[in-house]
């Protein structure tokens, strides 16, 4: 069995992948933060020589590159997203050469993008706007670079939702993104903040392509499986190829869980772009991956019981980016 190496390993989508992929492959984790899972052992990847000696005692086949400065948040000092982006995966990059591991999986961000009123494939314009997708494009470059380490790059569009067994999402806190925002905010009855109705779009609200954390976890595996089989270097975009607007969002949401919702818009963050929609049809052509599982019904669907699980156990969330 192959063995895998994840890092970010305790995060939103390196913990569905964990337990997604536990059963294909033999897997490994490393995380800044301390795991009660035992196979995700402490590490911060700008820490070489301790990376070093992971690597040295895993010996993974591939590597899938997770750990990042991933909120989309222009008030942040831009030294963490170059610390946390670019120098955590140089160093990484470093280690792999030293250790001959010859292929790695690196999540990148749809956000590299010029805007476009059509769907986005990997040839559209780039336009890295916000100090986040500058620093994953530079990510993109340097693993690029590397003449003996193959690499598929993934550019994410809106990953959202929960795995479904066992029920595993997203629980930033601070809360950022909108699916989980919204749904919260309104099984809980707060109120709900959204940034900008005066974007170039039908409803004045932006339209982003949300994709299913599962979609996401079998993109990677196809992806896994494509580098395992000493294929060439690749980029793919990953999404469900249909947009969907703020406003569509929270619409569904309120019909859904059928409480009145307390709404109000904010001034648009700096950075963010009208529409992003994905043209997925490369890794179709290559990969025969389609999204399956990012239609409304059942992001919401499993959202809403991932919430009430986190809920129960007496969890609390925060709400920097809309606002408490």
């Amino acid at each position: 069995m192959k063995k895998i190496l994840i890092t970010g390993a305790n995060g939103y989508i390196g913990s569905c992948l964990f337990h997604f992929l536990k059963n294909r492959f033999k897997i490994y984790g490393i995380d800044k933060n301390k795991s009660l899972n035992k196979k995700v052992l402490q590490c911060n990847i700008l820490n070489n020589k301790k990376l070093d000696l992971i690597i040295k005692k895993i010996k993974p086949d591939l590597i899938i590159h997770l750990a990042a400065q991933s909120l989309v948040d222009e008030t942040i000092n831009k030294k963490k997203y170059y610390d946390n982006n670019i120098l955590a995966t140089n160093s990484l990059l470093s280690v792999m050469r030293i250790n001959n591991i010859r292929n790695i999986i690196f999540s990148s961000t749809a956000a590299v993008y010029k805007q476009s009123t059509k769907p986005l494939n990997e040839k559209s314009t780039i336009n890295a706007l916000s100090t986040y997708a500058k620093t994953k494009l530079t990510c993109e470059k340097n693993i690029q670079r590397q003449k003996n380490i193959k690499s598929v790059i993934l550019r994410f569009f809106n990953v959202c939702s929960a795995l479904n067994k066992p029920v595993i999402g997203e629980f930033h806190n601070p809360e950022t993104h909108l699916v989980p925002t919204v749904v919260y905010k309104a099984i809980y009855n707060k109120k709900i903040y959204i940034y900008g109705n005066d974007f170039s779009t039908p409803d004045g609200t932006c339209i982003r392509d949300y994709i299913h954390i599962n979609d996401i976890c079998s993109a990677i595996e196809k992806s896994t499986n494509y580098l395992l089989s000493n294929k060439k270097s690749v980029i793919f975009n990953i999404g469900s190829h249909k947009g969907l607007s703020n406003n569509e969002i929270v619409n569904y949401i309120k019909k859904t869980i059928k409480n009145k919702i307390d709404l109000s818009y904010v001034k648009r963050r700096k950075g963010d772009v009208s529409r992003l929609i994905c043209d997925s049809n490369q890794i179709y052509k290559t990969l025969n991956w389609r999204a399956k599982n990012s239609h409304l019904k059942k992001i919401i669907t499993n959202e809403i019981l991932w919430i009430k699980k986190f809920k129960k156990k007496g969890l609390n969330r925060t709400f920097k980016n809309y606002l408490k």
